[in-house]
């Protein structure tokens, strides 16, 4: 069971019940509506294994009373007739602060729809642009509405009531709030549209290999939702570490999931701004006694309400008179002033970092949760060289895909400690794109084709002649 989706669940299914007892209606008629609403959903998202799925959802979550529902009821513009049915009991809540039942619907099917698209076992089976569609669809049928209800909450100072529902479902409220802030401090700067917590998720999801860091951060995530929820209904909750270590070897995505968790972080109501600030010890530590403090205090400052990441964190903490230390003490106390409002992640080397942690008690104790990077394998090197190919339209000749993967493969088994991963692809494709550049560069009589193409003397002499060893 996911708790995510069973709170979603559990959510839903009061609000039907509230509307129910409101509208005098028959509540198990719902129930079964709504059952046929999940079923129509998972059969609709999935490219395979629609039943098992659905079979185990009833099993798990409304304890087997509802095993394959007829098909979920059609009503005006494709929308079901229970979504209608909340719909139009919500349209009575527009000048409330509540958080109206369609509103809630939507939350629902958004957490059942991103708990397959992330799951080691679904996520494969799963059809993201329909799912995507889906939830546009539905979002869409209620924005008029929600228009008129974002001037009506703002106007009264009104707090999230939805535990990060109202957050997702109301993309367009916050960016129209994040437009009006940025126009207010700079009225020569728009505002980027902001993207939603099921957006952020999916750029998690799609990053090549990772699957150890995507399981670790999505159970970060679902621990501070329920963080959240627990403190809207007033209730005791477990405090959280949001700091974080990163571990592994250069380029292996730590720079690029920071970032994602920075507006993660901020979707979920746990930073306020959500920036990420990135520094490594030139940035934090100068020459003189004093100076340190003052430089490492405007990094801090700057990323306030957001994410200090600190690559090679390590470098600070060299001993004797070092002013890296100096650095070290001004982040500590920042991050015990500043709890709720500044996260800082450190990453570095996996051996470096644990002598980096162990050599003060205050990093060990306040950096508690470590998130291991592991080095590529060969089959996720040569989907990232074809990243770095497509944005281009650029494709391997039959000749030069073969020469690479088994330069790949012997760049994975003569790997040195410091390997580069997903840099050394970056490199490779920039001197493969200029070597093309050269042997095209005479050519008066190119195609397409000929522009699009990578042959196998474009690659670097060295891989070449390892791939062939």
């Amino acid at each position: 069971m996911d708790i995510s989706v069973k709170n979603a669940y559990d959510r839903l299914t009061s609000a039907c019940n509230s509307v129910n007892r409101l509208q005098q209606k028959e509540s198990e008629k719902r129930k079964e509506q709504l059952a046929a609403d999940i079923y129509g959903f998972i059969s609709q998202i999935s490219k395979a294994n629609a039943k098992e799925r659905y079979a185990y959802f009833d099993e798990v979550y409304q304890n087997g009373k509802y095993p394959y529902p007829e098909p979920y009821s059609e009503h005006v513009d494709g929308l079901s007739g229970l979504f209608v049915y909340l719909k139009s009991f919500s349209q009575r809540l527009i000048r409330t602060t509540a958080v109206c039942p369609d509103e809630i619907y939507i939350a629902f099917f958004a957490e059942l729809g991103r708990y397959y698209r992330l799951s080691r076992y679904d996520k494969k089976d799963i059809d993201e642009q329909e799912y995507m569609r889906y939830i546009r669809s539905l979002k869409d049928s209620i924005s008029e509405r929600n228009e008129e209800q974002i001037k009506m909450r703002h106007s009264s100072a009104v707090t999230d009531k939805a535990a990060g529902a109202v957050e997702n479902l109301n993309a367009a409220e916050t960016q129209h709030c994040d437009e009006q802030k940025m126009n207010a401090e700079n009225q020569s700067s728009e505002a980027e549209p902001e993207e939603t917590l099921e957006e952020l998720l999916a750029k998690l999801n799609t990053l090549i290999g990772l699957d150890g860091v995507k399981h670790e951060v999505t159970s970060l995530i679902n621990l501070l939702k329920i963080k959240k929820i627990r403190e809207s209904r007033g209730m005791k909750t477990v405090n959280v570490s949001k700091h974080l270590v990163f571990l592994g070897n250069p380029g292996t995505g730590k720079t690029t999931v920071a970032r994602l968790l920075s507006k993660i972080y901020k979707s979920l109501g746990v930073l306020e701004k959500g920036q990420l600030v990135e520094v490594d010890r030139a940035g934090l530590v100068a020459g003189y006694v004093g100076q340190t403090a003052l430089k490492t205090k405007e990094k801090v400052d700057e990323a306030m309400g957001g994410i200090l990441f600190i690559d090679e964190a390590y470098t600070l903490a060299k001993g004797g008179t070092d002013f890296g230390q100096e650095a070290i003490d001004t982040i500590l106390k920042a991050m015990e002033d500043n709890r709720e409002n500044f996260v800082v992640i450190v990453a570095g080397y996996p051996e470096s970092m644990e002598k980096f942690l162990e050599s003060n008690p205050g990093l060990k104790s306040r950096f508690n949760k470590n998130i291991i990077f592991e080095d590529y394998s060969d089959v996720e090197m040569y989907s990232i060289f074809g990243a770095f190919c497509k944005p281009y339209g650029m494709r391997l000749s039959y000749e030069a895909d073969e020469q690479l993967k088994a330069y790949l493969r012997w760049l994975i088994e003569n790997k040195s400690d410091h390997f580069a991963n997903g840099r050394e692809m970056r490199n490779l494709f920039e001197l493969t794109l200029s070597n093309q550049a050269n042997r095209l560069a005479d050519d008066t009589d190119l195609t397409d084709e000929d522009l699009n193409e990578i042959q196998i003397s474009d690659f670097p002499e060295g891989v070449i002649k390892l791939a062939d060893e």
